[in-house]
C-alpha cells in the first residue's frame, strides 16, 4: 500500500508504511500531519488515525486537548521584552545608569526572558503530551510560533506578535551588525562614534 503525505501545501510520497513510520521516528510527520492511501478515496486523514501510526503505549495517555495547553509561558515570551524595558529604565533613572549602559542591560534581559520562557512553554507542551521537535526552534521565534500553531492547533495571534516583536527588536540589531561590517574603518570606527571614544 502506498502512502502520501502533505508537508507545506504539497503532497510527499509514495511512501510505504515502513518509509512512514520512519519519518514519525524523524518527527518529519506528527500526529496531525495530513495523509492518504488510495483507500480514503478523495480525503486526506490525520496521520494518528492511520494504520502506520504506533499504537499508544498501554498506561500512557495520550496528548491534552489544545483547549487545555496553556499559553502565559508564550505570552511572557512576547511581553517579556517591554516589562524588562520598562523595569530596565526606571532603575536606570533612579541609579542614574548611563543609556547605554541601560540599553545593553534591557537587550540582555530581553533575550533571557524571550528564550527561558520560550523553553518553558516548550517542556509544558512536552508534559501535556505534543511532540515539539528540537529546541533549535526557539532561536528564531516566530518559527517556534508557527511549528507550535501546527501541532497545538492555536495561537495565531502569538504567531503574528512574535513577528513585530521579532522585526522590530531583532532585525534592527542584525542590520546594525550588517553596517558595522561593511563599513571601511570597521568596528573601530563604530564604536568611537557611538560610545564617545
Amino acid at each position: 500500500m502506498s502512502w502520501f503525505y502533505e508537508e507545506h501545501g504539497s503532497r510527499k510520497g509514495p511512501l510505504s508504511e515502513d518509509g512512514m513510520r520512519a519519518l514519525i521516528s524523524t518527527g518529519s510527520i506528527e500526529h496531525s500531519t495530513l495523509c492518504w492511501t488510495e483507500a480514503f478515496g478523495a480525503e486526506w486523514h490525520p496521520a494518528g488515525s492511520c494504520a502506520f501510526w504506533p499504537p499508544q503505549p498501554e498506561g500512557v495517555p495520550p496528548a491534552l486537548p489544545p483547549s487545555r495547553v496553556s499559553n502565559r509561558w508564550a505570552w511572557l515570551s512576547i511581553l517579556g521584552p517591554f516589562v524588562s524595558s520598562m523595569i530596565v529604565n526606571v532603575l536606570a533613572w533612579f541609579s542614574n545608569i548611563p543609556d547605554r549602559q541601560s540599553s545593553i542591560i534591557a537587550v540582555l534581559l530581553s533575550f533571557a526572558i524571550i528564550f527561558t520562557s520560550m523553553l518553558t512553554d516548550r517542556r509544558a507542551l512536552i508534559a501535556a503530551g505534543f511532540r515539539p521537535g528540537s529546541a533549535f526552534w526557539i532561536l528564531i521565534p516566530p518559527l517556534y510560533f508557527w511549528r507550535r500553531i501546527q501541532f497545538v492547533g492555536k495561537g495565531m495571534l502569538l504567531f503574528f506578535l512574535s513577528l513585530l516583536v521579532f522585526l522590530f527588536q531583532f532585525v534592527p540589531s542584525f542590520s546594525e551588525s550588517w553596517h558595522i561590517m561593511h563599513n571601511p574603518n570597521g568596528l573601530s570606527s563604530y564604536v568611537s562614534k557611538h560610545y564617545d571614544l
